[in-house]
Parts: C-alpha cells; structure tokens; sequence
C-alpha cells in the first residue's frame, strides 16, 4: 500500500539528525522496530494513551487512493518527556501532525516515534538519544521547556550532599551510562557459551518488568537518595524501584531469600558512599544475555562533585562463575533541580483508551 503522507528517509539523511538509540532497558525497542530505515507520515491523531513503559497513540493516515489507515505510534517513556519539561498533553485528537521514527518489523503501519511536529510548528523530541530533525529541515522550532518554579526552589533549599535527585544526560550519545553494560567483560567459557545461546526474542517491549542489580544503575530515567532512619533509601522512577542500603548492619543481616536488588550495605569514607551488595538473584546483565550468578558480588562508590552538581560512581563486578578478573565501569550523574523522581505507575494493558 502506498501513501501520499508516508515518506521513506534515506538512513544517510536520517542519521544526520537522529542516531540509533540503544537501550539496555528490558525495555527494548530491538527486534520491534529497524533503526536504519527511517520514516515519515503525516496524518490526523485518533487517540493518545500517555503511559510508561512506553506511549502509545494511533494516527489516521490517507492514502494515495483516499483509504484512511489508523497507524499505531509508540514512543518513549514519560520521564523522558518531564526530563524535556515536557509533563503535559501537547497534542490532541483532531490535531494533524508530522512524525519521524523507526519503522517497525511486525507492520506496515505501525512505527516507533522519535519526532513530531505540531499543528503550531512546534517539533518534540520524544525518545532519549534524539535530536531535532524537522527544525533542521525547515523553520520549525523546539516546543518550550516549562518546569515547576516552585518545585526548583524547593529543590535548591533542601540539597543536601548526595541527598537529592540525580539526572542522566539523555542525549548524549557517548555517555558512560551507555557503556556500562555493553557486553564487553573477560568472560569465563561457561557465560560465553551461555551468550551465544540467549534468545533475546522474549524480551517485552511494552511489558512492566522489573530491573534487577546492577542493571538499574544505567538506567537513563531520574534517581534519588533519600534518608530512612539509620538506613538510606536509593529510589527510581523506573519502575518504582527502591534499594534500602543499610547503614548499620552485621553479618547476620544477611537476606534469607535472594532477591533482585540484592542486600546492600554502606558505610561512609569522608564524603563518599561505599556500598556492597550480595544476596541477587541470577539474571542477565545486558541485553546480550551475558549471565549473572547468585554469587555476584557488587561494590559501589558514590562521590558528589565539590559544587554539588555532578555525583560520580564506579561499579565493581565480582562474579566466579561469570567473570575471569572483577569488571570496573564508571557513570555519573547530573544534580538538575526542576527534576524530580515521579511515580512511574507501569501499565501492562496494551489498549489505548
């Protein structure tokens, strides 16, 4: 079927504007969607569902014989959007618009979105790893930020050294955060033979899954710390997670039962948060599959900047039956204070409504 609004965009072109975003979330858009053939529709918005892990919204396009086809749309996760100060419905039934994405492999009309343009001529980023791309080739601006003032002030008054929410750098595309976990480990024969043999086709797209240790700490979506009593609480905005880190604890505090996030504990040295963490359950540490076991042993450092704007961390990776030498990655964060950590509230339903 052909379509006078549907536009194929050379991968030449379209990599000029925007590069193929990698995610290591369960999340993943690969084996969906193709990130080297680029498309463009133009069409009338049907329904919007503003939801994570993903949103979803189906566009009305005309054909070439006057057919009208609904397009299923989806795009990235909300906290990209409020990181874009971007925490509103800025499109609406009835409205029509452009859209650049990744075409999809599972149907002719259907698309992964990183790119719209507004009936006003405003364009929106929407996914993480983005750039503009109608502004460049036209007159289109970048629709305005708008944050919370009030939220900003009181971010600003109750800083407290690591005590505060912590941002990623969504579009910087050679960012440490994506290098953490990029399958690149002196791997014992046992975990390469079990990459080679990992089938990454049950991955969910749309899913609510849950991220395990130490996955989650690559995350892109906002973190914060948080003070409980004598412990200290990590939460995240994706998937609601939060990892006690218990300050004040012997050996026998160990978990009974192995979980996810593991059991963490800290201590203080000057100014920098070290903690270790055992007890994880056995997962995939990356979306290649590379293995992790029970006996996965993690020490981390966190260490904030002397302005206060920047807080530095280097994971250790200590696994026997995984690893043939501990592996070191290093990421950072950024203190932005019209950020906050939101409820991610995921939705499993498929449906728009």
């Amino acid at each position: 079927m052909t379509f006078t609004s549907l536009r194929i965009i050379p991968l030449v072109i379209a990599c000029l504007a925007i590069g193929p975003e990698v995610s290591l979330a369960h999340h993943s858009v690969a084996g969906f969607f193709d990130e080297e053939k680029k498309a463009e529709i133009e069409g009338v918005v049907k329904k919007v569902h503003w939801r994570n892990p993903h949103t979803v919204f189906e566009v009305d396009v005309t054909s070439d014989t006057g057919e009208v086809v609904t397009w299923r749309i989806e795009s990235g996760a909300l906290g990209v959007l409020r990181s874009r100060g971007l925490a509103r419905e800025f499109m609406q039934p009835g409205e029509n618009i452009r859209i650049m994405g990744d075409s999809s492999l599972r149907s002719d009309n259907e698309m992964f979105a990183r790119n719209i343009l507004l009936p006003n001529g405003k364009e929106v980023v929407l996914t993480a790893g983005s750039f503009p791309y109608f502004t460049v080739e036209s007159d289109a601006d970048i629709l305005e930020a708008v944050y919370d003032e009030d939220l900003i002030a009181a971010a600003r008054k109750n800083a407290d050294g690591i005590f505060r929410v912590w941002s990623s750098n969504i579009d910087d595309r050679t960012s440490d955060r994506r290098k953490m976990f990029n399958g690149n480990y002196p791997l014992l024969p046992a975990a390469i033979a079990a990459r080679a043999n990992y089938d990454a086709g049950d991955q969910a797209l749309l899913g609510c899954t849950s991220w395990s240790m130490p996955r989650i700490m690559s995350n892109p979506l906002p973190m914060e710390f948080v003070k409980s009593g004598e412990n200290i609480l990590q939460r995240f905005e994706e998937d609601d997670n939060v990892r006690t880190i218990y300050m004040k604890s012997d050996s026998s505090g160990s978990p009974v039962e192995p979980s996810a996030l593991g059991y963490s504990t800290g201590r203080w040295e000057g100014e920098t948060l070290i903690v270790e963490t055992s007890g994880l359950i056995p997962d995939r540490i990356d979306n290649l599959g590379t293995p992790s076991s029970a006996e996965m042993r993690l020490t981390e450092h966190f260490s904030v900047s002397e302005n206060g704007n920047r807080l530095d961390y280097v994971l250790t990776m200590s696994d026997p039956n995984t690893f043939s030498d501990p592996v070191e990655r290093p990421r950072h964060w950024d203190w932005r204070p019209e950020i906050v950590v939101s409820a991610y509230n995921c939705e499993q339903d498929q449906e728009l409504k």
